[in-house]
């Protein structure tokens, strides 16, 4: 396959840690500078940029929440200070408040599709601009909360579903400016984010059991997948999502 990536600048959000530093890592070893951005993990994002740097790699972290107009504004007049254009966007970070939805709250509403679905448009809207070359990739990471019902997922499941409607309209609005969108829908892992749902250690002890491929998706799983739609072997791979999960999903 044809990964490389050099020349190219990618953000990745959500990058301190799980998918998203595996994200990182694979793609700065592909040849692309990478924006490591974090919320608050300063010294995790640091670390990753380390990391990359260690590997021969370019790489900067930068702060800023997903889920905030102004937070976004800011992230992006510094990746136009720092980098000047951007080529791939990996909508990585989210953040929900796990629970029922009865439970829910108009706020739990809010902050869960502001950080975990509007955020991709908010992306997506700050970063075509500084894709003027006709071409670049934005990808968006989600999960079978989506279009399953997963226990204590709540409105996780609703700002998914979103996610993955969203990712397909910008698709097919991007495809003639040479802008592809795509997605990953990624399996059962051991993450901080599936740490905080109740009952995540049974849950994932149940997937391993049940996965054809015999354990759990680990990031670097998401990662290669990630790198791969970031290539030009991928160039008419246009408003799908790639399913990581080992063939869990297609079990009864």
């Amino acid at each position: 396959m044809h990964l490389n990536l050099k020349d190219k600048n990618a953000l990745v959000t959500g990058a301190a840690r799980g998918f998203g530093r595996a994200i990182a890592l694979k793609l700065a070893a592909n040849g692309a500078a990478v924006v490591v951005n974090y919320r608050r993990s300063k010294i995790d994002a640091l670390g990753v940029v380390e990391e990359i740097e260690q590997l021969g790699g370019r790489a900067i972290a930068l702060r800023g929440d997903v889920g905030d107009d102004a937070s976004l504004d800011r992230l992006f007049d510094s990746i136009k200070e720092e980098l000047g254009t951007l080529d791939i966007v990996v909508s990585n970070a989210a953040f929900g408040i796990p629970g029922t939805v009865m439970e829910s709250s108009k706020r739990y509403w809010d902050v869960t599709m502001d950080a975990s679905a509007r955020s991709l448009v908010n992306l997506a809207q700050r970063a075509v601009p500084l894709m003027p070359k006709g071409w670049g990739r934005i990808i968006s990471i989600t999960s079978e909360g989506g279009t399953r019902v997963l226990d204590g997922y709540g409105l996780m499941g609703a700002a998914k579903s979103a996610l993955e409607a969203l990712t397909r309209s910008l698709a097919v609005e991007l495809a003639p400016r040479g802008i592809l969108v795509n997605g990953i829908m990624a399996g059962a892992a051991d993450t901080k984010s599936l740490r905080s749902i109740p009952g995540a250690e049974k849950m994932l002890q149940r997937a391993i059991e049940r996965t054809p491929a015999g354990r759990a998706v680990e990031p670097e799983d998401i990662a290669d997948v990630a790198a791969f739609l970031c290539s030009e072997d991928a160039r008419m791979i246009c408003g799908q999502f790639i399913v990581v999960d080992g063939g869990l999903s297609i079990l009864i």
